[in-house]
């Protein structure tokens, strides 16, 4: 059984497919990424598997079960967090982890809650309206969180938290990983994917362009820096490099195949010095979207 199976998803907005002919597969106690820019189709393809919208086309399958005929089932063993959090403006944070705490009838609630309050620095007596967008998203993580959920879906969670919430947030992750929830982690930033996800799929205007493996570095290329002038880069093209920028006598290329054969390229007396590093996320950004860009 898989944790999350779609197969052709498309939903269709005044005659603009938002996604289109989505298939993805995540197995049972994957950390997922779900890559893309902006307004490429993250959030519409989560809304659409959780039955938030109907699909237009497709289907979408949770933990076993059909989205939409079964999605009592399926949101009662699914934690989802929204890029757009937005909660009852007038109750504490206190007063909306006690009201998921209740509803998911979790024993031993204060001891959890009182344990993510001080994890995540939350003022359980401050109104959900006088929070910033980092606050009002760590009480929606711990929310999501908090009933244990086999899936656990996250939509930009990192969005609008401080780079010590980030790591607190995915140290937890991961410890809940490692006892078996499926983590699925939609995201525009390639690194924080890079570092804690198994496998990613990377979207583009509503369409799933690659599936890659993270745990294996090298599918996610390197970036080549080279100075110098008149440097024949035609040579590296034809190896499968392709341009990411090309400035002055500085020239950064994106290259997925085997380094060694690239090598005996880096000794040509044109090239002054070179540097060779994982990818950031424009270069990765730039190379699957927009296919490199030579200025």
């Amino acid at each position: 059984m898989k944790a999350i199976e779609l197969i052709g998803l498309t939903k269709v907005y005044k005659k603009q497919a938002a996604i289109d002919q989505v298939n993805l597969s995540v197995e049972n106690g994957e950390i997922y990424g779900f890559i893309g820019p902006n307004g490429a189709g993250k959030s519409t393809t989560i809304k659409a598997m959780l039955n938030f919208t109907y699909p237009d086309q497709g289907t979408a399958t949770l933990l076993g079960l059909d989205s939409i005929k079964d999605a009592k089932e399926v949101r009662k063993r699914t934690g989802y967090v929204s890029s757009d959090v937005r909660f009852y403006p007038h109750m504490t944070t206190g007063e909306i982890l006690q009201y998921v705490a209740d509803f998911h009838q979790i024993k031993n609630s204060k001891q959890q809650i009182d344990y993510f309050i001080e994890l995540f620095d939350i003022d359980r007596q401050k109104k959900m309206s006088e929070l910033s967008l980092g606050n009002k998203k760590k009480v929606a993580i711990t929310a999501g969180i908090l009933p244990n959920p086999e899936l656990l879906i996250l939509d930009e969670p990192t969005n609008g938290l401080d780079p010590l919430m980030q790591h607190r947030l995915f140290e937890e992750l991961e410890k809940y990983n490692q006892k078996g929830m499926t983590i699925f982690l939609s995201s525009h930033d390639l690194n924080e994917v890079q570092q804690h996800a198994h496998r990613a799929a990377f979207i583009r205007q509503g369409k799933i362009i690659t599936v890659q493996d993270i745990t294996k570095e090298k599918s996610l290329g390197k970036v080549i820096t080279l100075i110098g002038d008149h440097i024949p880069l035609s040579l590296f093209e034809k190896m499968g490099a392709a341009i990411l920028k090309h400035q002055g006598n500085e020239t950064r290329l994106f290259y997925e195949g085997d380094l060694h054969k690239v090598v005996p390229l880096l000794g040509d007396e044109s090239i002054e010095d070179f540097t060779v590093t994982n990818p950031e996320l424009e270069d990765q950004f730039m190379a699957l979207y927009e296919g490199g860009a030579a200025k």
